[in-house]
């Protein structure tokens, strides 16, 4: 598998500067800095990039970005094009290249600024959430915790020898860590490899992976029998979706009483789907938000509402 670790820091539009809105809804976050480590087979840390980028759209460094990564105004013109550092990039990933990053925001930036400039049209690769696979493997769950970098490098028990919110060093942070989590895991579990144990987490960020539509329904109508007798379908293909049956031998599994609502479905193409609907908040009417999400992580039932218990933080070392 050629992964390469990436991390990126980007600007967007503040209220010291007007941008077109045409154009901003195009690129809402223009990328100023990418940070990107290779991963080698054996898990260690391999080759390094880095670039800063002089942004053409947001020119005026936001004032949270600037308190964050401590960059300057000065700072946004010592870098080179986004069109000259995608060949850099490019070349550097190589073939068939998975892009992990801490979460999934890098991957739908990094494609939006591609799309903007209108380069890197063929160039494919696959997205892989490294948050997912440290909450998965190392934490054992599956959903709901948005750890940061700093925690899990206190929970792998890995060094904080770098600044952090600078591409590069948290490029290098990242892959700490997912090598670290899959080092464990393997330890723990000899039969899996790299890849077996990557592949829930791997998910291609081209697709269209989350569709949303809201829907009133008419006073006395039952949520759950409106559910079970609507069709659903895939994201990205628009495929009918086959939805897995609960134990009571209905759809849905009930995670808060009259608020909200799960289900597990599959596509042909895509693989696991899931489902979910939740009921607007502040609003008499019976209006309820349905989405439905190609998972970046292996998909899981989510436990109710009435039946989740707290937390507990577990040392990897004990």
């Amino acid at each position: 598998m050629n992964l390469i670790v990436v991390d990126l820091e980007w600007n967007s539009a503040s209220r010291s500067q007007k941008v077109d809105q045409e154009l901003a809804s195009l690129m809402r976050f223009e990328i100023i800095e990418l940070g990107a480590v290779r991963l080698r087979e054996d898990l260690s840390l391999g080759s390094e990039f880095h670039r800063y980028v002089t942004p053409v759209l947001y020119k005026k460094i936001h004032y949270h970005i600037a308190a964050v990564t401590k960059r300057t105004q000065q700072s946004l013109r010592e870098g080179v094009l986004f069109t000259h550092m995608i060949d850099d990039i490019i070349a550097y990933a190589g073939e068939n290249p998975v892009f992990a990053s801490w979460g999934t925001a890098d991957a739908d930036v990094f494609l939006s600024n591609c799309h903007f400039h209108d380069v890197a049209g063929d160039f494919k690769f696959r997205a892989l959430n490294a948050q997912a696979v440290f909450s998965g493997l190392a934490e054992g769950e599956t959903s709901g915790n948005q750890r940061s970098v700093e925690y899990a490098l206190d929970f792998l028990r890995l060094p904080k020898d770098l600044p952090f919110h600078e591409a590069i060093t948290d490029a290098i942070y990242t892959a700490r860590i997912l090598a670290r989590t899959l080092e464990m895991e393997l330890t723990d579990h000899p039969g899996e490899t790299v890849e077996s144990l990557l592949k829930p987490y791997i998910f291609d960020p081209h697709l269209t992976r989350q569709l949303e539509s809201v829907v009133t329904l008419d006073k006395g109508i039952d949520v759950v029998s409106f559910l079970e007798s609507r069709e659903y379908t895939c994201p990205a293909c628009g495929r009918k979706l086959d939805l897995a049956k609960t134990e009571s031998g209905g759809y849905w599994h009930t995670l808060k009483t009259g608020k909200r609502w799960f289900a597990a479905a599959k596509c042909e193409e895509h693989g696991d789907i899931e489902i979910s609907v939740r009921k607007a908040r502040r609003s008499d009417l019976q209006r309820y938000t349905i989405r439905t999400l190609i998972p970046d992580r292996p998909l899981k039932i989510p436990v109710s509402h009435e039946e989740k218990t707290p937390f507990v933080w577990i040392d990897p070392d004990a």
